[in-house]
């Protein structure tokens, strides 16, 4: 019979502000590597919409409501 587990990462975090190190402690060194690979990459996704932008996403959302 197989075992089967869930790394702590999978997990919702219903935090709402997650700090770095924080997450970081809980890697592998593998996952560590993997991390600072892509970590310019990721930095690159990182956007910070206007306020407009949010509230038109928002309205639009609420306009599928069933």
């Amino acid at each position: 019979m197989d075992e089967t587990s869930t790394n702590s990462l999978n997990t919702v975090i219903n935090n709402a502000k997650v700090e770095e190190q924080d997450v970081l402690g809980t890697l592998d060194a593998d996952e560590l590597i993997f991390y600072h690979s892509i970590r310019a990459e990721l930095d690159l996704l990182k956007r910070e919409p206007k306020l407009q932008t949010i509230h038109y996403i928002l309205d639009h959302s609420k306009s599928f409501k069933l």
